[in-house]
């Protein structure tokens, strides 16, 4: 799956369908990833980049605070400082139960770097969607 097509299943407004027909760089309710580096339209979905994109718009969109407590440590999730920047958002949709780690012998990890299949990301925007209704 693409960035670009990731971000079209997206509703510009909690409880409104998507607009599948809309550009993640269009005019068509694209307000929330303005100002984000997410990716290129074309390039492959990664879940570090999978996790920042749900974690913004729960942000920006759903207007949803971040949890403070329950979020995984290293200890937890081997792999979650391996991005800095990307660090922050795994957090929280980990704490979220939107996203899941991936068990690599005794190990949980995040695997960042793995792409995201579209039946997952579809799965991941349900979650995010039903978490975000009970927290605002």
């Amino acid at each position: 799956m693409t960035v670009g097509a990731f971000l079209r299943y997206f509703p510009d407004a909690p409880g409104e369908a998507p607009d599948c027909g809309k550009m993640a760089d269009g005019p068509s309710g694209a307000d929330w990833t303005a100002g984000e580096d997410f990716g290129s339209e074309d390039e492959v979905l990664l879940r570090k980049n999978c996790a920042r994109i749900l974690h913004r718009y729960l942000q920006k969109v759903m207007g949803v605070r971040d949890v403070t407590t329950g979020l995984p440590s290293y200890e937890d999730v081997r792999d979650i400082y391996d991005c800095r920047i990307c660090a922050p958002h795994i957090s929280q949709v980990l704490a979220r139960g939107i996203m899941e780690t991936r068990t690599r012998g005794n190990l949980q990890l995040f695997e960042g770097n793995g792409e995201v299949l579209k039946e997952e990301a579809s799965l991941y925007i349900s979650r995010m969607l039903k978490k975000g209704q009970k927290e605002i």
